[in-house]
């Protein structure tokens, strides 16, 4: 029961918070905000934009999914499933949607900058090669149905992909959680009255229901330009790559099952392994990769705890080491290692190592690994070279590796 009583009450203090938004944007919660851009960076640039937004405010159509939800939530629910349902979005209604976006984008001049921008920013460059209706159309389907996913597990206790570390974090079945959540979508309609365009109010519940969750390993260590990795920044100025064989190491983590430990014993093997590489002089950085993962839950993150070791044990100093503490499997490792190697300007094509336990490695190199990525992401996020080692591969990254994934949140 003090699960439930604790749960309502921080319901209550986000629906407090998100009153204030109304009043006064400066005061707008950080971490719903991080979520929105790293999820649904769409949503972002929209509302970014003035004039396109009174454009989706005033269309009839659009319009008619905004009220068809205000016209819902004020009612007390008789389960989840009709709590969450309204806030859904069905393929007909994201074909519609996603038709009438089209539409508009070729009569109102908002939509060439929005598009232009997209593509800019890279968070959609799995479809970089559509045409312009087509990559409009595409990203707001993804976006509908990332939607979709975080009410789905996150409101109605659905199964994610991976269930034993990024399932919901209360009893979806509890009444406690029922009037919970009921305020929690009621709110979410009241918030979105300033701004009454059509994805706000199952924006609005899905950041909600995130944040309520305890769920924002995905932006837990945000800015970390500024934070973990500002010293790093600094020394990769400085650095000139040409002297170095190899632009980085990677080191994969490995989370213990138990709350006891902060590292498993994996993960020290995989730290020795890696220290072999850079006593050699083989690159100038080393990134740990992995985040908030094993056990379920668990407060301590894989890649804070191996920089601590490398620090702490081997006497790196802390410029010439990059925490990656988002990635929750192998997939994520390397595709969030290629995004900091393009976003803090190391060389992307110049080879890195990926440094892990021979068995891990071998799993990276093998073809069910590529099967994985194409299955998880849509695209391989590296290429694989040579393996120097039963421990060491070389790899150069994906481009493609900056494209989101809403559909697991907790690292999209």
């Amino acid at each position: 029961m003090k699960k439930y009583f604790l749960f309502s009450l921080l319901v209550v203090g986000c629906a407090f918070i998100s009153s204030a938004q109304t009043v006064n944007r400066n005061f707008a919660n950080k971490t719903q905000r991080r979520l929105q851009d790293k999820n649904f960076h769409l949503f972002s640039m929209m509302e970014n934009d003035g004039g396109l937004m009174e454009l989706l405010k005033s269309d009839k159509q659009l319009r008619s999914y905004w009220d068809g939800v205000e016209n819902t939530a004020g009612s007390m629910p008789q389960d989840i499933g009709e709590a969450i349902t309204p806030f859904l979005w069905s393929e007909s209604d994201i074909h519609a949607v996603g038709e009438r976006l089209v539409e508009l984008s070729k009569v109102n001049f908002q939509f060439d900058g929005l598009i232009r921008r997209l593509r800019e920013s890279g968070r959609y460059a799995n479809f970089e090669n559509a045409s312009d209706d087509e990559f409009l159309y595409r990203v707001w389907e993804q976006c509908a149905k990332g939607l979709d996913t975080i009410l789905e597990v996150y409101g109605m206790g659905k199964m994610p992909l991976y269930q034993h570390i990024d399932s919901v974090s209360f009893d979806v079945g509890s009444k406690g959680y029922l009037y919970a959540v009921s305020i929690l979508r009621t709110q979410s309609v009241a918030d979105a009255g300033e701004e009454p365009v059509f994805f706000r109010p199952s924006l609005n519940l899905a950041l909600n229901l995130l944040y309520a969750n305890y769920k924002d390993e995905a932006v837990r260590y945000d800015p970390l330009d500024k934070k973990g990795n500002a010293k790093a920044i600094e020394a990769i100025k400085r650095t000139d790559f040409k002297a170095y064989p190899y632009a980085s190491i990677v080191v994969l983590g490995g989370g213990p099952e138990n709350y006891r430990d902060k590292l498993s014993i994996a993960g020290k093997i995989n730290l020795q392994l890696a220290m072999k590489e850079y006593r050699a002089g083989r690159a100038p950085f080393i990134i740990v990769s992995g985040g908030h993962v094993h056990p379920y839950m668990t407060p301590y993150c894989e890649a804070v705890e191996m920089k601590r070791e490398l620090m702490e044990e081997y006497d790196v100093p802390e410029e010439n080491i990059i925490i990656e503490p988002y990635a929750r499997h192998t997939t994520t490792n390397m595709r969030n290692a290629t995004r900091l190697i393009m976003e803090y300007g190391i060389p992307i094509n110049q080879k890195s190592l990926v440094v892990t336990n021979p068995s891990h490695s071998a799993y990276v190199a093998g073809d069910s690994f590529k099967r994985r990525c194409q299955d998880e992401l849509g695209y391989q996020p590296v290429d694989i070279h040579a393996r120097l080692s039963p421990a060491t591969l070389e790899f150069t990254g994906n481009i493609l590796s900056s494209h989101q994934n809403p559909f697991q949140p907790l690292d999209p």
